[in-house]
């Protein structure tokens, strides 16, 4: 008896299981088939039951856009973006004067950023300014922040090592905007240069991607690096206007990560980025003592990488190789500097600094910006394959 019964179970199974396999065959392949022809596609039936049916082998095109807005995202860093206007004691023009011409007022503004809500305002130098102490009392200085008011302001310091100048107003709870990682930023990462073109409020904008980090190009106008200028920009496909110059360059989480400048080499005026860390070191100085005063060594020099190594036949693959492209010692070692003290010349690779290597990353430049005037350093080198320790006290 009891075997007859599952006999029958087995076979009701195997009756719902081909019944419903048929079912989902029927609706979801056949109906679908023969609604396909227009003679049956006309049915409500066919129609009714095409309802139903959910197509799972479809392919669509997907097309995904972009939508940003710069001003969004720029948002928090637009209020600390201002004017800078440079002039004399009598004003830019006087009615007994000729009106400057455009390009002269344009040389008197510059764009800056606010630092901090206590009035600490950064840019960059102009080419062939000139920050002597007569020249500084002739000039008066006006900043346009992003409210409306016209501020005087005291230019603090200049930093020959960065170029950035640093100017104070006397104002409070002014916008300080968010400082973000240089160091995290990546090849093809999209940037925003912000600027102001003066006179009026009124902002500027360039957006591009990020072309390269290039650890050696330095901040002269020379393919040398030098040991009191700062070495290691970013590059960037976006248009370095003459209003973004001095300006903020922000990433797409809204923080600042560099500051916009320009310098012509081999007589093309070429835009760049300073990185906002590698300008860490001169904007605590300036909170610091409110003024910045650079030690010197006194070096030309190429950044040794493999490329140089292997061209030049050296022993190590990074350090600081004192050059000068005619071969002369005086032009690559400055007379009576610390370094000309010390016996230093051409060739003489230099790879260390108090125990801390030279490299692209942290070059000779940057390890010299940490001292003050009168530190006493040791250099190891590399002379003639020999590795020998110098001890100096830098200027």
């Amino acid at each position: 008896m009891i075997k007859k019964l599952l006999k029958l179970f087995g076979i009701i199974v195997l009756i719902v299981i081909l019944g419903g396999s048929a079912g989902v065959v029927v609706e979801r392949i056949i109906m679908p088939w023969l609604s396909s022809f227009e003679s049956f596609s006309r049915l409500s039936f066919f129609q009714k039951a095409n309802e139903r049916v959910t197509v799972i082998n479809k392919t669509e095109q997907v097309t995904v856009k972009e939508d940003f807005s710069v001003t969004k995202i720029t948002q928090n860093v637009l209020p600390s973006v201002v004017s800078i206007i440079t002039h004399g004691e009598a004003g830019i023009a006087n009615m007994s004067d000729n009106i400057q011409s455009d390009r002269e007022i344009r040389s008197s503004v510059r764009t800056g950023l606010i630092l901090t809500g206590d009035g600490l305002v950064m840019s960059v130098a102009k080419e062939g300014e000139v920050f002597s102490d007569d020249e500084i009392a002739k000039k008066q200085n006006k900043i346009l922040v992003s409210d409306g008011r016209e501020l005087d302001a005291e230019l603090l310091s200049y930093d020959p090592y960065t170029g950035l100048v640093f100017y104070k107003i006397n104002a409070m709870n002014l916008p300080a905007p968010p400082l973000g990682n240089s160091d995290e930023l990546q090849s093809g990462e999209k940037i925003i240069l912000a600027g102001n073109a003066g006179g009026e409020y009124q902002n500027t904008f360039s957006v591009g991607v990020i072309n390269q980090k290039d650890k050696t190009f330095t901040l002269l106008n020379s393919e040398l690096s030098f040991s009191e200028k700062m070495e290691g920009v970013i590059l960037t496909d976006a248009h370095v206007r003459q209003d973004n110059i001095g300006g903020p360059v922000i990433d797409f989480n809204g923080t600042v990560v560099g500051i916009v400048n320009q310098i012509e080499k081999n007589g093309e005026a070429v835009g760049y980025i300073m990185p906002i860390n590698a300008l860490q070191n001169s904007i605590d100085r300036i909170i610091q003592s409110g003024e910045i005063s650079r030690a010197q060594l006194g070096a030309y020099y190429l950044s040794i990488d493999r490329k140089i190594a292997l061209l030049n036949n050296l022993p190590v693959n990074e350090g600081a190789l004192v050059y000068s492209f005619s071969g002369q010692r005086g032009l690559a070692v400055i007379k009576n500097s610390p370094a000309d003290i010390a016996g230093i010349t051409i060739g003489d690779i230099i790879t260390k600094i108090n125990d801390e290597k030279i490299t692209l990353k942290t070059p000779l430049s940057a390890h010299i910006a940490k001292y003050n005037k009168g530190d006493e350093i040791t250099l190891s080198m590399i002379r003639d394959n020999n590795e020998k320790e110098i001890k100096l006290r830098l200027q």
